[in-house]
């Protein structure tokens, strides 16, 4: 046996019910229906127990809107393949998971009392975390933004786990928000990771510090700006929503600041908007009342 599979140690949430769209009946993804989630984690809780130090376990919190994030974002015809991208998820934070997908409304013409899925999953021994693909939004307008933008791209690039792949050009955007303050400088960059959503999040949040920035008025003037707009690419794109993040970012089909970047490095992909994933070029055509120009090349 690996070690983990032989720690003794478990964190298990149980119960989670959520509201999700799966089966394959148009009625089902239509009208939805209650799924209960059990996850059990095989992961040693030694260190936190000695530090009483949350930062050294799994915040059962965050992975239960992580994977209640799963349920009610996507749609599949399968629980096991709901059950599935649940277990992929839990294997970023352990080595070991249990999932069981209970389908207590299952539509099923005789009584009985569950239908469950229950997957085993075990990360493979020795493997690496596997490198994932983010788009960032950064902005400034306060001091000399183009020079902080040129370190912040450099301090995401400098960080053992990132790899700046691309950057796209300087744009010059009118400020969001109806805030009276000078013009913004914006760009796009795309990177490579092996970090989890939050840790990329993270280190970003960390760059803005290290430039200044400070947040006394939302959508007021600031030193740097990073936004995490999508982990993953167009088909393997996570989806997750927590108290300190939400993916992919529910505003981005709003900005054209966001997206022009975006188009420039990726030519077209499909985004969310309300009405649906939309290809980025058709929904920035929409934005054109939106003050924005390209000033130099990146």
């Amino acid at each position: 046996m690996t070690g983990a599979e032989a720690t003794p140690d478990r964190i298990e949430l149980r119960g989670l019910t959520v509201r999700g769209n799966h089966g394959v009946f148009d009625f089902e993804k239509r009208e939805g229906q209650d799924f209960v989630i059990d996850v059990t984690l095989h992961t040693s809780v030694a260190r936190a127990a000695a530090t009483d130090d949350l930062a050294e376990t799994i915040h059962y919190g965050e992975l239960a809107e992580d994977v209640a994030g799963i349920v009610e974002n996507n749609t599949f015809d399968l629980i096991e393949t709901l059950a599935d991208r649940i277990a992929d998820h839990c294997l970023s934070l352990c080595e070991h998971v249990e999932v069981v997908v209970h389908k207590p409304s299952a539509p099923i013409q005789r009584t009985f009392d569950d239908v469950r899925i229950r997957v085993e999953r075990h990360r493979a021994a020795g493997a690496d975390a596997g490198e994932t693909e983010a788009y960032l939004s950064l902005g400034a307008n306060r001091g000399d933004a183009a020079d902080t933008l040129d370190q912040a791209v450099a301090a995401l690039d400098r960080h053992p786990d990132i790899t700046v792949t691309r950057r796209s050009s300087l744009f010059r955007t009118a400020p969001w928000g109806g805030v009276d303050q000078d013009d913004f400088l914006n760009l796009g960059v795309l990177v490579t990771t092996t970090l989890p959503a939050l840790e990329l999040l993270s280190v970003a949040q960390g760059i803005e510090v290290a430039c200044g920035r400070t947040r006394e008025l939302r959508w007021g003037p600031r030193t740097l700006d990073i936004d995490l707009i999508r982990v993953g690419g167009e088909d393997a794109e996570q989806h997750r929503r927590t108290p300190r993040l939400t993916l992919p970012h529910p505003r981005a089909h709003e900005r054209a600041f966001v997206l022009a970047p975006w188009a420039e490095l990726v030519g077209d992909t499909l985004i969310d908007t309300p009405r649906g994933r939309r290809p980025l070029s058709a929904v920035l055509a929409e934005l054109d009342d939106q003050d924005i120009s390209r000033i130099t090349s990146g």
